[in-house]
């Protein structure tokens, strides 16, 4: 016989089960109990079951209370104190885990023997924590998607208001309803702390649509006549989100829906996220700024010495900068927080090529593969490494030659993408590691890939050098 305990055991019941298996609070329990006293009242509007879950501490939903309708009883059993399943049961984990509500699902109860469609919609603390999940539920036909509905088939309001309002008071959405006169006749507490947001203080219960309406876009004859309008209300601190819509019943108009949410955190969130991408943008274009200073005094000094060896050091640390400068002049002029490789390499060696060039010796550079985007600390070492490889082909590679070849390949991965620059010059002394005699270029790129990229380095030499990198994104 569907629900023989007494409204004092399933009381008990659900303290033991919240105590034993949960962190719960004492007032987080009560919530829950508060919830439990209306599941006959929800599970009696369409005559269906109804429950609350909650989360163990090892994350397993549980079934905490239940009221089993006497025309639907799916489970025919007491189910309190039963384990589901995440695959049983989705919905009630996206409700316990994520806050997630949902609405005319398809679920598959009692060891998958049993389809069913339920609305199921998380339970809030008044810190807005989950603590619990509502489910109405009853058996699928296969035919039926009529939404669930609420009616108050007797014309009373005051024992529908006190139950319906104890399971959605503690809904994140403001929830009003407004009768076919346009007299509000429901409004939850969510409902009533949104309009005072909104500049509205006193209580909504008997007040007319019109004194209600947020922005005055639409009449009460504009809403009967159907539709559903979405808009957006901006008070001097408050965003609010606003739905409205017609309630029918067999095609005749009853009322209006309204239902609130407040989007004022997310509109910070967006407004913050605008923000910090100017500021960074800003940054970008003053450390180009400061790079090119760098450059030019570079240059000056340079100029003023007769050395020839502290002349190619400045070429050099010239190179470096402007290949780092590059990447801060993409992140300036696209006002991204990523660079895309491609257009950056073409970059870097018309750089090498403008600063280093091989007398009679024409060298063509190709940069071919996969589109890459890479974040900027990772994109501007990827620029030294390209730099240094490139430059090191262009001055030992091609000597009494008359064409060169560079070649540039992007290959992107899942984790790790590679880029491999090859030339088809005299190839590299194998043991020094490198072309100059000197052993530092490739040093140099070997322990940048490792400590800066977290990659690695392989060097193939024979006709020509082919070096690849590996970088992780």
């Amino acid at each position: 016989m569907p629900d023989c305990l007494t409204k004092e055991e399933r009381d008990r019941k659900l303290v033991q089960i919240a105590h034993s298996y949960t962190d719960l609070t004492e007032a987080d329990i009560q919530i829950l109990l508060d919830v439990s006293h209306a599941l006959p009242s929800i599970g009696n509007l369409e005559s269906g079951d109804t429950y609350i879950n909650i989360l163990t501490r090892n994350g397993e939903s549980m079934v905490a209370a239940q009221y089993r309708h006497p025309d639907c009883d799916l489970y025919k059993r007491d189910v309190i104190g039963e384990v589901e399943k995440k695959e049983d049961e989705p919905a009630v984990y996206r409700a316990l885990e994520h806050g997630i509500p949902g609405r005319g699902l398809i679920g598959i109860i009692d060891n998958r023997k049993i389809v069913v469609r339920h609305t199921v919609s998380p339970i809030f603390n008044d810190q807005q924590k989950v603590i619990g999940s509502l489910t109405y539920e009853y058996l699928n036909s296969g035919a039926d998607t009529e939404p669930i509905r609420i009616v108050n088939k007797e014309g009373k309001t005051a024992f529908f208001d006190s139950k319906i309002n104890q399971l959605i008071s503690n809904l994140q959405e403001g929830f009003l309803i407004c009768d076919e006169a346009g007299i509000c006749t429901f409004a939850n507490a969510r409902a009533e702390e949104l309009y005072q947001k909104a500049g509205h203080p006193e209580s909504l219960i008997g007040r007319r649509y019109e004194d209600l309406d947020l922005t005055g876009r639409y009449s009460q004859e504009e809403i009967m006549a159907g539709g559903t309008w979405k808009q957006e209300v901006q008070t001097d601190r408050y965003v609010l989100e606003e739905n409205i819509s017609a309630i029918r019943e067999n095609g005749v108009y009853q009322g209006i829906l309204v239902i609130l949410r407040d989007k004022t955190k997310i509109r910070q969130m967006e407004d913050e996220i605008a923000y910090r991408a100017a500021l960074i943008h800003e940054v970008h274009h003053r450390v180009k700024n400061n790079l090119q200073t760098i450059i030019s005094l570079v240059g000056l000094e340079a100029a003023q010495k007769k050395d020839a060896e502290v002349k190619a050091f400045a070429k050099t640390i010239t190179g470096y900068i402007r290949s780092m400068s590059m990447t801060y002049d993409l992140l300036a002029h696209t006002g991204a927080e990523a660079v895309d490789l491609k257009t950056m390499l073409a970059q870097i060696i018309d750089c090498v090529l403008e600063s280093w060039s091989v007398r009679g010796c024409r060298i063509r550079v190709e940069v071919t593969g996969d589109d890459l985007e890479l974040p900027e600390h990772v994109a501007s070492t990827v620029a030294l490494i390209v730099n240094e490889l490139v430059t090191n082909s262009i001055k030992y590679a091609f000597c009494d030659r008359e064409e060169g070849s560079i070649f540039l390949t992007i290959e992107k991965g899942e984790e790790y993408s590679w880029v491999t620059v090859r030339d088809d010059g005299c190839g590299i002394d194998e043991k020094s590691g490198d072309r100059s005699g000197k052993g530092l270029g490739l040093k140099l790129v070997d322990s940048l890939v490792k400590s800066s990229l977290k990659g690695t380095l392989t060097i193939e030499s024979g006709e020509g050098t082919a070096v690849r990198f590996s970088v992780f994104h």
